[in-house]
């Protein structure tokens, strides 16, 4: 039985929301980057006045919270204001960020955040939703081909003083 239950962050939650997303982060990335590259774009990502702020922006932005309990264990940012070239025509919808603490990877987390994502797509009748992924985070692409989004080309993420490469991915919603 799934034990997540997914919530919209409210503005309230702020402080849950940027702490969730700077300790995912932080978990998933030490392994492969410097502590100073991580420091400096944790500082600006995570920032709690600028999540308060993207929070309050709800038109553009929407933070998921997965939650076992009453702990926060993953989060989704949903963003409707950027869009790529090789997305194709319709309104789309990115998946700025999804994350799960590993210690919880069994519960379910990722799936029932993506399936709130595929959700409010959906409810809001977007064509498209895309998401750029780590060109190295092979467990990460699985999942989302396992959604059914495709490769449709690469960008440039800036993570510090470190220039990494991300694959773009879409699918129809």
């Amino acid at each position: 039985m799934n034990s997540v239950r997914i919530k919209i962050a409210s503005p309230e939650d702020y402080l849950l929301v940027a702490k969730t997303g700077r300790d995912t982060f932080y978990e998933t990335w030490k392994p492969v980057n410097t502590e100073e590259d991580l420091q400096l774009y944790m500082a600006k990502a995570f920032d709690p006045e600028k999540i308060r702020e993207e929070i309050q922006d709800s038109a553009v932005n929407t933070f998921l919270l997965a939650m076992n309990g009453e702990e926060a264990i993953g989060y989704a940012k949903l963003r409707r204001d950027r869009t790529h070239t090789g997305i194709g025509d319709g309104s789309a919808i990115e998946i700025e960020r999804i994350y799960a603490f590993k210690s919880h990877h069994g519960l379910g987390a990722g799936k029932s955040l993506m399936d709130e994502c595929m959700r409010i797509a959906s409810e809001e009748n977007h064509r498209w939703i895309w998401l750029g992924v780590n060109i190295d985070n092979h467990r990460a692409i699985a999942f989302y081909k396992k959604y059914g989004f495709e490769i449709f080309g690469s960008k440039n993420f800036v993570l510090g003083n470190a220039v990494d490469e991300d694959f773009l991915m879409k699918r129809e919603v």
